[in-house]
C-alpha cells in the first residue's frame, strides 16, 4: 500500500469524521506540546519535540453515530452507560520525535530514531462523582506518511531556523493501533467553610496501554488547589493518550468561572515503546530503553464561561541508556464549549 493511499484515506476519514460530530454539541479542544521557549518550554529542539491534537467531544450523554458500533459490541460499556455520565470524543493528533542533534544527517547510533506519529482518535469518558473511566482507541500510521519531516522543516522555514538534516534515517512506515485507558479517583477533598466549593483535592490515576506503539501501565497522583474547584477530575494531555475533558452542560456564570493550579507526578512501566524500540515489523534504528520512567507536571488550568484554557511544564526522566539526560516540554490547551 503506497504512501499516498495511506495519507488519501486518512484525510477522508478525518474529514468525514470531523465535519459530522462537529453538528452536536459539545467543545472543541486544541492541544500543543513543544519544548520552544515561545509556549513556555525549555528552549531546546530534541526528543518529544512536538505534539498536535484537535478534537471535539460531544456534550454529556450524546452518543455519535461513530459510537454505537463499540457500546453494541461491549457490555463493560452499556453498563457504564447506565450508572455514569458519558462523554465520546474524536480526534487527529500528530507527534515529532528526533534525536539531540537534529542538523547532524548521518545516523546518529547513540540517540533516539527521528519518528513521527499520526493518528485518528475515538475516546469514550465515563464519569460519576467517585471516578471516571477513559478509553481511547487511536488508529493511525508512523514513518515517512506521517510527515513529520514536511511539518517540523516546514515550521523550521516559516521561522527562518535550520533544518534538521536526518529525517532520511527515520522509522519506516507501520500502520498503528493502540488502545488506552485510565481511572481517576475522588480521593480527599478539603471545602471552604460553610461552602459547597472545594479548595484543594487529591486525584490519584493509574492506568495502562497496549498497541504496536507502547506497551506500559502507569500511575500517578494530581494535587490541584484553587478558590473554586470544579467537579472534575483534572486536565488531560496528548502526550499520554488521556482522552479529553469531560464536558458538562453550560451552568451558572459563576460555576463555569475559575482557575487554579495544579501538581502532579506519574510513574510509567514500559514493556515497549516503538519510538525507541523501532519498527516492530523488520529492522529499524533503536536505542536501550529505560523500563521505568518518571514524569513531574506542574501547571494552571483557567475556564470563563465557555472558554478554558490549560498551561504545564512537564519533566521526564531519561528514557533510554544510551543517553541521561531528563527531557521537558510545555503543554498548552485551549477549548471552547458550545
Amino acid at each position: 500500500m503506497t504512501t499516498k493511499f495511506f495519507l488519501l484515506v486518512f484525510t477522508i476519514i478525518c474529514s468525514t469524521n470531523l465535519l459530522a460530530e462537529a453538528t452536536q454539541k459539545g467543545a472543541l479542544n486544541l492541544y500543543i506540546e513543544n519544548d520552544t521557549r515561545d509556549l513556555g518550554g525549555p528552549g531546546s529542539d530534541n526528543a518529544y519535540t512536538n505534539g498536535f491534537k484537535l478534537s471535539f467531544v460531544a456534550a454529556e450523554n450524546q452518543i455519535p453515530n461513530w459510537a454505537t458500533f463499540f457500546i453494541e459490541a461491549s457490555t463493560f460499556l452499556k453498563d457504564q452507560l447506565k450508572e455514569s455520565q458519558s462523554n465520546f470524543g474524536i480526534s487527529f493528533g500528530h507527534k515529532i520525535f528526533t534525536p539531540n542533534d537534529i542538523r547532524a544527517s548521518e545516523l546518529i547510533t547513540d540517540d533516539r530514531p527521528y519518528a513521527a506519529w499520526m493518528y485518528l482518535g475515538f475516546s469514550a469518558h465515563f464519569e460519576n462523582a467517585v471516578r471516571s473511566h477513559t478509553f481511547e482507541l487511536d488508529i493511525g500510521l508512523i514513518g515517512p506518511a506521517a510527515l513529520g519531516e514536511n511539518v517540523q522543516n516546514g515550521y523550521h522555514k516559516m521561522i527562518k531556523k535550520y533544518l534538521a538534516e536526518g529525517w532520511k534515517n527515520q522509522l519506516r512506515n507501520e500502520p498503528t493501533l493502540q488502545l488506552s485507558y485510565q481511572q481517576r479517583l475522588s480521593f480527599f477533598q478539603l471545602n471552604r467553610n460553610n461552602s459547597k466549593y472545594k479548595y484543594l483535592d487529591l486525584v490519584p490515576f493509574f492506568g495502562a496501554s497496549a498497541g504496536n506503539v507502547e506497551i506500559k501501565i502507569h500511575s500517578g497522583l494530581m494535587i490541584r488547589l484553587g478558590q473554586r474547584l470544579p467537579n472534575d477530575f483534572g486536565p488531560s494531555r496528548p502526550s499520554q493518550n488521556d482522552g479529553d475533558h469531560f464536558t458538562e452542560p453550560l451552568v451558572s456564570h459563576a460555576e463555569k468561572t475559575y482557575f487554579y493550579g495544579f501538581m502532579a507526578g506519574r510513574a510509567n512501566f514500559v514493556a515497549r515503546n516503538i519510538f525507541l524500540d523501532g519498527n516492530t515489523f523488520g529492522n529499524s534504528h533503536s536505542v536501550s530503553k529505560n523500563p521505568f520512567v518518571f514524569e513531574t507536571e506542574l501547571g494552571f488550568v483557567g475556564n470563563l464561561d465557555q472558554f478554558s484554557a490549560t498551561w504545564s511544564f512537564v519533566t521526564r526522566s531519561p528514557e533510554f541508556k544510551e543517553r541521561s539526560a531528563i527531557n521537558s516540554f510545555a503543554s498548552i490547551s485551549l477549548g471552547y464549549t458550545y
